[in-house]
């Protein structure tokens, strides 16, 4: 019963992945299209936020669908706390940056649940981006408009997020707002811990091509080593079998591999 139950789990999620991936990136767009339109069009405002709240109760209804048909619910529960966050974050015009980050995480997570080579990689390269991007829409609602601001466009924010996540800072844009600090905050604490992740990754991965290059290179000089010595062998039976037979052995010959 229990292979059953976490059989229909496992192939649900498979066959959900792709749709909620796109839901979730509809998501992402609702959200950046409310911010760029900023109230200038009231009624497309009004459907963004409908739209928001269907994908809300979509993600919702999966989960819990999902719990239903797990027996062993409590582990569920701990190995699914984003899906869980999803649910538990109401779809409020101050919590849009969370869930777009949580729902976009989340479909990233269910591409590559199934893909346990690539999963880490996927993740931590998406998770990079969308840092950048959110942050960057973030930003540019809260200092658009308030005064003091040095942030006036999107292509400022982006910038300002480029620079911030990398930790090189220039200084020529910076938040004024408490909420665009709070962005800051995010942005320069998670940031710091992705690029230093990536570059921990990638070093590694350098590191186990050149050992997987030396583990060849030893390999293969064991094998000439194997093929020297079985060409001398056949060397010595063919010397012998010649003394035998009384054929004189011809000038010049020399044994294989003595220089080595």
């Amino acid at each position: 019963m229990l292979i059953r139950h976490q059989s229909r789990r496992v192939v649900w999620e498979r066959a959900t992945t792709v749709p909620f991936t796109i839901l979730a990136i509809a998501f992402l767009v609702s959200y950046v299209w409310q911010v760029l339109d900023h109230g200038r069009t009231p009624s497309l405002d009004v459907w963004l936020t409908r739209v928001d709240i269907v994908i809300w109760l979509l993600f919702s209804a999966d989960f819990l669908y999902r719990l239903r048909i797990s027996t062993a619910r409590r582990r569920f529960l701990r190995n699914n706390w984003l899906d869980l966050s999803i649910v538990l974050v109401p779809p409020l015009r101050p919590l849009r940056l969370l869930r777009a980050a949580l729902l976009i995480i989340d479909a990233v997570d269910r591409h590559t649940r199934f893909q346990a080579r690539v999963r880490l990689a996927m993740f931590v390269g998406v998770s990079s981006m969308l840092l950048v991007l959110l942050c960057s829409v973030a930003m540019f609602d809260a200092e658009r408009d308030a005064p003091g601001s040095n942030i006036h466009s999107l292509g400022e924010a982006a910038w300002w997020s480029v620079v911030s996540v990398t930790t090189v800072g220039y200084g020529d844009f910076y938040p004024v707002t408490l909420e665009g600090r709070l962005i800051a905050v995010v942005l320069m604490t998670v940031g710091i811990g992705l690029i230093s992740f990536v570059i921990g990754t990638v070093t590694s991965w350098v590191i186990d091509r050149l050992r997987t290059v030396d583990e060849g290179v030893e390999r293969a000089d064991r094998e000439l080593d194997e093929l020297i010595g079985e060409v001398r062998s056949l060397r010595a039976e063919i010397t012998e079998l010649r003394a035998q037979l009384g054929t004189p052995r011809p000038e010049g010959g020399h044994e294989l591999g003595k220089s080595r």
